[in-house]
C-alpha cells in the first residue's frame, strides 16, 4: 500500500473537502492510503468524514505569500517534514501550499503532485507560487490548465500535466439530498438559489443585485444564499444591500450547512454567478441533483454545461443576463425539467467517479514512477 501525504491550505472549504473525501474513498481500490497536514483544525473537517487521526496540523502551512511566514519557513518546513516522512507521494490540493511541498519533497526525496484548482486572471500568483518547478501537474478543466501553462511560459520538457475532470457520487447525493431539511424554506411557490463559499469569486452580490427584476416577474419567490460569507463585513455588506433593495422577506441565508442539499433539492434552479471558478463542484452536485442551472460562462464551467441544453450560461457578473435566463426557466415548468435531466445525464456520462479516481491516482503513481523531480 502506498503512502499519500496530502496537504490542505483551507480546511474551512467545504468542496474542497468533499472533492478530498471522493478520492480518500477511492483510495484502498487503487492501493493508497492517505494522511493530511492543514494549518489548523476546522469543524468542516469532523464534518468532511476524514478520520483525525489522520489529519496533522502545521502552523504556517498555505501562508507562502507572507512575508512574516516566510521568516517562520524552515520551522513549517521542519513541521511538515516531520507529519510526511515515509510518504509515497506529496498532494497538494491547490497553489497554496505548493512551494511547501516542493521544498519538503526536495529535502525528503518525495516526488510531488499539484492540483491547480485555480482560474487566476493574472500570471503572479501562478509564479509565486513555484508553479513553473512542479512536474506533475493537474487541473481540473482544460481553461485551468491553459491558464496555468500561459502564465508560466508553458510547462517545461518532461513536466506531466493533465486534465482530470472533478466526479461525483450520484448515488451519495441522493441518500443525502432525502435527509429532513436543516432550515425551514417557507411556503413561496418557485425557489432559486446558490450554494458555496459567499466570496467575491463566487459573486453573490450579482444575484442579490438581479433579485428584484426576477422578483417582478415571478412574485411568488424565494431566493436562498446557502453557505458562509468569508467574514463578518461581507455579510454585514450583502445584508446591508439586501435590505436597501427591499428583498428582506425574499433573499434568505443559511450560514454554513453540513448536509446542504436537501436544501438544492428542493430549489427549482440553481444559480451560480461566479467571476471565475476553474470548476465548481457545487454544479456537479447541483447536476447529480438534476438541477437546471443558470451559471456565469467562466473557467471550466462551459466545460460542465453545454448552453441551452444541459444549463443555461450568462456573461460574468451581469446582474440583467443572469435575471432573464433565470426568469425563463422559471416561467417554463417543462424546460427546467428538460435541462435539469439533461444535467444528470452529461454528469453521468462525461464526469463519471471512476475516471476522477483514476485520473488523480495515475497522476499519483506516475509521480512515484518517475521519483524525484
Amino acid at each position: 500500500m502506498k503512502r499519500l501525504a496530502v496537504t490542505l491550505a483551507h480546511p474551512q472549504h467545504a468542496g474542497m473537502l468533499r472533492a478530498l473525501r471522493v478520492i480518500a474513498d477511492a483510495a484502498p481500490a487503487h492501493g493508497w492510503e492517505l494522511r493530511y497536514a492543514v494549518p489548523e483544525w476546522n469543524e468542516l473537517i469532523d464534518a468532511s468524514g476524514l478520520p483525525p487521526s489522520q489529519v496533522t496540523v502545521v502552523p504556517g502551512l498555505g501562508r507562502w505569500r507572507r512575508w512574516s511566514e516566510r521568516a517562520r519557513l524552515p520551522v513549517t518546513l521542519a513541521r511538515l517534514c516531520r507529519a510526511v516522512r515515509g510518504a509515497d507521494a506529496l498532494y497538494s490540493t491547490t497553489l497554496s501550499t505548493f512551494p511547501h511541498c516542493w521544498y519538503a519533497g526536495r529535502m525528503l526525496g518525495i516526488p510531488q503532485v499539484v492540483h491547480v484548482y485555480s482560474s487566476y486572471g493574472e500570471a503572479r500568483p501562478y509564479r509565486k507560487h513555484l508553479l513553473g518547478r512542479a512536474r506533475h501537474v493537474v487541473a481540473p478543466s482544460v481553461d485551468s490548465l491553459q491558464l496555468a501553462a500561459r502564465a508560466i511560459g508553458g510547462f517545461a520538457p518532461g513536466v506531466r500535466a493533465r486534465v482530470a475532470y472533478n466526479g461525483m457520487d450520484v448515488a451519495r447525493i441522493a441518500r443525502e439530498a432525502a435527509a429532513p431539511l436543516p432550515v425551514e424554506l417557507g411556503a413561496a411557490r418557485l425557489r432559486i438559489g446558490m450554494v458555496g463559499n459567499l466570496d467575491w469569486r463566487k459573486n453573490p452580490r450579482c444575484l442579490i443585485e438581479a433579485a428584484p427584476a426576477i422578483r417582478a416577474a415571478v412574485p411568488d419567490l424565494a431566493i436562498y444564499l446557502i453557505g458562509a460569507f468569508p467574514d463578518a463585513a461581507a455579510e454585514a455588506a450583502a445584508r446591508a444591500r439586501i435590505h436597501a433593495l427591499g428583498l428582506a422577506d425574499t433573499v434568505r441565508t443559511t450560514g454554513f450547512l453540513p448536509n446542504p442539499f436537501p436544501v438544492v433539492r428542493a430549489l427549482d434552479v440553481l444559480v451560480h454567478p461566479a467571476l471565475r471558478d476553474p470548476f465548481p463542484l457545487a454544479l456537479l452536485e447541483g447536476m447529480a441533483l438534476a438541477r437546471p442551472i443558470v451559471a456565469s460562462a467562466v473557467g471550466g464551467i462551459p466545460e460542465m454545461l453545454v448552453d441551452g441544453e444541459s444549463g443555461r450560461l450568462v456573461p460574468p457578473d451581469d446582474p440583467a443576463a443572469l435575471a432573464a435566463a433565470i426568469i425563463e426557466l422559471l416561467q417554463d415548468e417543462p424546460r427546467r425539467r428538460r435541462i435539469g435531466d439533461a444535467a444528470l445525464a452529461r454528469l453521468t456520462g462525461t464526469f463519471a467517479l471512476d475516471g476522477f479516481a483514476r485520473t488523480m491516482f495515475g497522476a499519483f503513481d506516475d509521480a512515484v514512477r518517475n521519483g524525484r523531480p
